[in-house]
């Protein structure tokens, strides 16, 4: 299991995500967004599929990099 606060993955808040794959932590982490952000969360649900692609393969670069 890996963490990660909001604002490592591009959020504005300090609350930790936790997740075993960078899916998981992403999802996590959207669900965190949609309950405490959620202007942040309406931005992210209209980014096209390549901004998505693009966010998921620079966060998969990052969590790899996590102990």
């Amino acid at each position: 299991m890996k963490s990660m606060t909001c604002k490592d993955m591009g959020g504005s808040c300090d609350e930790v995500i936790h997740g075993s794959t960078a899916e998981e932590m992403s999802m996590n982490g959207m669900k965190h967004v949609e309950m405490a952000h959620p202007e942040m969360a309406t931005q992210i649900k209209a980014m096209t599929a390549e901004e998505t692609a693009g966010w998921m393969a620079e966060f998969q670069t990052k969590f790899d990099a996590l102990a």
